[in-house]
């Protein structure tokens, strides 16, 4: 240690009264401009007495009457002072650390072996942890309980499924003596709190469901209504059946090997289930690893076939932005709001059926005969799109007016929603152009030893780094199109979680299901 050669305390240096003593270091880059102002001043010494791995380590004397030139020699230089509260020589109590260091590692190597021999008590260690723990949060618990020398009074929520085992539960610990009552909760309250109820595989996409929103009370829960559609849409953007293979042996073998979390479970389940989409769809594409099998049968191929591809998206896009609208319309229905049905969706149907029908006449893929039928039913939409905005606005009959023409501009945003299912192609391609460059590039470099050794390397760190890059992109861009396009039309979300008073446990995994 270059420190311990200094013959001085630091206390020392501190209590000087007429001088100033100080230890520091200085980088190899301000060294020659902090020499130089020290050697401007008469009565400061300095000394170099070692060198670290980034400093030259320095040991100023100076006159109290040069601290101002002192002061700027250290800006210069970017001094760096050390300071230690010690009244011995730094010898001496870097000798005293070494030794206590070395009592303190003496001291870890038993604990360590203490611990060794008691490994096998971490699993009663972690079970009496959750054990104890949960006695804790039951205790805490009564603080929010009404209670008397005798009585004690338990208000909140109960899904209805639960009613029975709850009485059950409430008859083994008090006997006959207690009472019951039930109320059904309201059903436009924003403070009933919200459980999800659907089967082993719905469930599993539940989390794209709250990580958006949980649906209000009197909403419907959108999770089985979107899941298979999220499924279809990540498989086609990242459509490549080597790909989903791998992604389902990984997420397998992650399921059988690893002790999750429920929550880490069901996103693993979640990406094992996206793999056999992913597979089907590089199937019906004919793709493998970027590549095509000579004879293989293919419903599509992206390299020739964009067009209809891209066709094909806009069509699905349609489609779903109907079913969109036909779940508001059902929505609508059930709450009896049958005038606001049909300006908000029946009006919709026709308008956009109209001008998609009239635009496929005028290109001669619909019959042409029929487009003045198709403009018209366009026109009828529009009107119904003007008294639909009008009647939902308040004022005189110009602002009506206005809220109702502002109405129709809607049908922009529609264009761009069909606009927006694009990417399902688009994301299909980009992956498998990526992954056709790699087989390529690979390829080239397979003529000698050296270069196949490369080429093995190529194909196996940019096939998964493209697996990765179209996994990711496929999963964001799926939830855009469920958050987007899909909820925009119906959904509006808000509700708060339910919250069971249960077990709640760090080590030991517990989980309960709810099925339909």
């Amino acid at each position: 240690q270059p420190i311990s050669n200094l013959d001085i305390s630091f206390d020392e240096l501190a209590n000087l009264k007429r001088f100033e003593g100080v230890v520091g270091g200085v980088s190899e880059k301000a060294l020659e401009p902090f020499l130089d102002e020290m050697k401007k001043m008469e009565y400061t010494y300095h000394e170099e007495f070692g060198q670290n791995k980034d400093e030259h380590l320095f040991f100023v004397l100076s006159d109290k009457r040069e601290a101002e030139e002192l002061n700027e020699a250290f800006r210069v230089g970017n001094f760096n002072k050390l300071k230690f509260d010690s009244d011995d020589l730094p010898m001496n109590k870097i000798e005293a650390l070494t030794s206590e260091v070395k009592e303190i590692e003496i001291q870890k190597a038993s604990i360590e072996q203490k611990i060794a021999e008691k490994a096998n008590l971490v699993d009663d260690f972690k079970l009496m942890y959750d054990y104890i723990g949960n006695l804790k949060v039951r205790e805490s618990a009564q603080k929010d309980f009404m209670t008397t020398a005798s009585v004690c009074m338990i208000s909140g929520y109960l899904p209805d499924f639960e009613v029975k085992r709850f009485e059950q539960s409430i008859e083994k610990i008090s006997g006959e003596v207690y009472s019951i009552e039930y109320e059904d909760a309201e059903r436009d309250s924003d403070d009933v709190p919200i459980l999800l109820k659907n089967n082993r595989f719905v469930r599993i996409f539940e989390v794209i469901t709250s990580t958006y929103a949980l649906p209000k009370y009197n909403e419907i829960d959108p999770t089985p209504l979107y899941a298979p559609i999220y499924a279809f849409f990540f498989g086609m953007m990242s459509a490549d059946f080597g790909y989903g293979v791998v992604l389902f042996l990984l997420t397998t073998i992650g399921l059988r090997a690893c002790n999750f979390t429920p929550d880490m479970r069901k996103n693993v389940r979640f990406f094992q289930l996206l793999g056999i989409s992913t597979a089907i769809w590089g199937f019906l594409y004919g793709s493998y690893f970027g590549a095509s099998i000579p004879g293989m049968w293919r419903l599509l191929d992206l390299g020739t076939q964009f067009m209809t591809v891209l066709a094909i998206s806009i069509a699905i896009g349609g489609i779903h932005l109907a079913y969109a609208l036909a779940i508001k319309a059902y929505m609508q229905i059930r709450d009896g709001q049958y005038v606001d049905m049909f300006f908000d969706v029946i009006a919709w149907y026709i308008t956009l059926a109209g001008i998609i029908l009239f635009l496929l006449s005028t290109m001669g893929v619909v019959n042409p005969a029929l487009s003045n039928i198709f403009k018209y039913c366009m026109i009828i939409g529009i009107i119904l799109l003007v008294i639909g905005g009008a009647r939902g606005s308040e004022g005189n009959i110009a602002v009506r007016l206005v809220a109702g023409v502002y109405n129709v501009y809607g049908i922009s945003s529609y264009i761009g929603d069909f606009v927006s299912y694009s990417r399902l192609m688009a994301l299909g391609m980009s992956g498998g152009y990526i992954a056709f460059s790699v087989n390529m590039i690979a390829g080239m470099m397979w003529g000698s030893p050296i270069g196949m050794v490369a080429a093995i390397f190529i194909l196996i760190f940019f096939h998964a780094f493209n697996l990765f890059l179209s996994c990711l992109g496929a999963y964001v861009h799926a939830l855009r199109l469920i958050y987007v396009e899909f909820f925009g039309k119906f959904y509006e979300g808000g509700g708060k979680a339910f919250r069971f008073f249960r077990n709640k446990t760090k080590y030991i995994n517990l989980d309960r299901h709810y099925e339909d």
